[in-house]
């Protein structure tokens, strides 16, 4: 048969149809030989660019550091339902910039202990006087609460540890990150020192810290839709134990009509016991600051201040309420908002000002961080309070003075009181606990949460104010945790490269085990043993996970700020035991 192109004019001898495949035939192969050759050659410029990029971070640690940082905080950001990493992101974009680096990078040592003792300084010295007064409160109960189920999981990953032959130190990180302890995980690495399977803690601890964020909230809400639960009416009953329950100060105006007050101080006339204040009062033209010792008088025209409820009982007590305002021009009466930074009063009670004697001049509000709420003359004043202040109009620019009103003299961080209370802990934290055969230490972390509860809760000692201002407490604290996060991540990306690709599946199914086990247990001990309601429960829940991001959902969900008292109950505990216990599991594994 012949063939249908002839050797000697292929071109004239072709049949049309098979000529046009054969050109189309040699345009693909040619095509697909540049795209090709267009691949390889980007190909290996990426692999220049990556190798430049590497060299530059690896020789750039600070670089290496504010790259993680960054774009950890953009990834903390993105939330599902108001639920999201927060600045955990910046842990796995630490492992995936490690990853990355095959190796080559290094974050100093000393960069991730400067962030976790700031983080955990400043957690104790906010939850400290929480802390003790709850615990006088509530007794043991809650405390006890957290031992068992935290000592739980530590039994469970002991014995599945066992059974499935896994590495001890991905062991201890899938403890700590299960429990979602920052703390517990760098004094597990900080016991370990130059062990060579150091870096896998971080690796296990990052493996199963997404999903121990999500499982409590999800377990938690189970519940509530099971049990039928109605959210307002357990926050009522949340905030009725707590004694949380407190409206917004507001304030009314009455007109005195009452013939058994007139003639009377304000302190003889039993409004003060109401849970109010008399602002001010206008007589006529007159207008003069409500003190205790002011007379009233028939016609009398009182700005009340206080909860709604107790401005309430006083205006039936005092006559009717009238639209009239004694404010006046503020020529006689002035008010305004002042910042308290004069370091001598910081820590003393309202009472202990005496600014109605010594100034004629009242509180009537305070707000402190974004909260406004109505002072008792036993409220312990902080630096960075903003008071509501009533006072004659020409005493009220020598009172802002006095109280300080300095915006610069807030910023200002009083370093000497800070650096002695975390020396205090790291000294605190190298004490040796002897166990039998056993040693544990409390670690930078330990010993700093424990001398910052201490510190917080006293607020002051003479001269040394060791509270700080809520703005410098929460930069602090972010700070150190960003810091802490990102050195972690750098450091342990390559082997949790590793780690992904060969038990990730198994090691999230364990870590949601350890999760489930500790929430469980925290959630339902709450509920049906010590009889809570849900909105403290989830709140106790919150703190033996050690977790914000529970809290925060809770307290956004309820509306309350109930659910923070059963977490600052559990939260200075249950730390302190995981850290102790991360080390307990080393040493049982002879990792140390």
């Amino acid at each position: 048969m012949a063939d249908a192109c002839s050797t000697d004019s292929a071109e004239s001898s072709c049949e049309p149809s098979t000529l046009f495949f054969a050109k189309i035939q040699t345009i693909f192969v040619r095509e697909i030989s540049d795209v090709c050759n267009h691949y390889a050659r980007l190909h290996f410029l990426e692999m220049i660019l990556f190798d430049v990029l590497r060299d530059f971070l690896s020789q750039n640690a600070i670089a290496l550091l504010f790259l993680t940082i960054g774009f950890g905080y953009l990834l903390s950001k993105i939330e599902f339902k108001g639920v999201g990493l927060g600045v955990a992101s910046v842990l796995f974009v630490g492992l995936a910039v490690g990853a990355f680096g095959e190796g080559r990078f290094k974050a100093p040592d000393v960069i991730g202990q400067l962030g976790l003792l700031l983080f955990v300084y400043t957690v104790g010295l906010h939850s400290g006087p929480g802390f003790f007064r709850i615990l006088r409160q509530r007794g043991l109960s809650l405390t006890l609460l957290a031992v068992v189920a935290i000592g739980a999981v530590a039994a469970v990953a002991s014995l599945v540890g066992k059974m499935m032959s896994l590495n001890g130190a991905i062991l201890v990180g899938m403890f700590c990150g299960a429990l979602t302890n920052t703390p517990a995980l760098a004094a597990a690495t900080e016991a370990m020192g130059n062990h060579p399977d150091a870096p896998l803690i971080a690796v296990g601890y990052s493996v199963v810290y997404p999903l121990a964020v999500v499982l409590p909230i999800l377990l938690s809400l189970s519940i509530a839709s099971l049990r039928k639960v109605d959210i307002a009416k357990e926050t009522a009953r949340a905030e009725e134990t707590a004694g949380t329950k407190t409206d917004a100060p507001v304030g009314k105006n009455f007109v005195l009509t009452r013939d058994d007050l007139i003639g009377k101080t304000i302190q003889e006339a039993l409004l003060l016991p109401f849970g109010v204040r008399v602002s001010r009062i206008k007589r006529g033209s007159d207008i003069f600051v409500g003190v205790a010792n002011a007379v009233l008088q028939r016609g009398d025209v009182l700005r009340v201040v206080g909860s709604a409820s107790a401005v309430e009982l006083a205006g039936k007590a005092i006559g009717e309420e009238t639209s009239e305002s004694p404010e006046g021009e503020r020529k006689q009466v002035d008010f305004r908002r002042i910042l308290l930074t004069n370091p001598n009063l910081i820590g003393k009670s309202l009472k202990d000002l005496d600014l109605e004697n010594a100034w004629g001049a009242l509180v009537t509000r305070i707000r402190r961080g974004d909260t406004d709420f109505f002072p008792t003359d036993e409220t312990i004043l902080e630096r960075g309070d903003r008071l509501r202040v009533v006072a004659p109009a020409d005493r009220i620019a020598d009172l802002t003075k006095y109280l300080g009103d300095s915006a610069k003299a807030l910023s200002e961080t009083d370093y000497l009181s800070l650096s002695l209370g975390i020396l205090f802990g790291i000294a605190i934290g190298q004490i040796p606990i002897q166990i039998g055969e056993f040693e544990l230490k409390l670690g930078l972390a330990g010993g700093a949460l424990l001398v910052s509860l201490v510190l917080g809760y006293l607020g002051r000692t003479g001269p040394l104010i060791w509270d700080l201002p809520l703005e410098i407490d929460a930069t602090f604290r972010q700070l150190g945790l960003v810091l802490f996060f990102a050195s972690v991540g750098i450091k342990s990306g390559a082997q949790f490269a590793d780690a992904i690709g060969g038990q990730g599946l198994t090691l999230i199914g364990i870590g949601a085990l350890l999760t489930f086990t500790s929430a469980f247990l925290l959630l339902v001990g709450a509920m049906w043993i010590l009889r809570l309601d849900w909105v403290s429960a989830t709140g106790a829940l919150a703190g033996g996970q050690t977790q914000p991001a529970v809290l925060s959902f809770i307290g956004k969900l309820a509306n309350s700020e109930a659910p923070n008292i059963a977490y600052s109950a559990v939260f200075p505990t249950a730390m302190i035991l995981k850290i102790l216990l991360a080390q307990a599991l080393l040493w049982w594994l002879h990792l140390t």
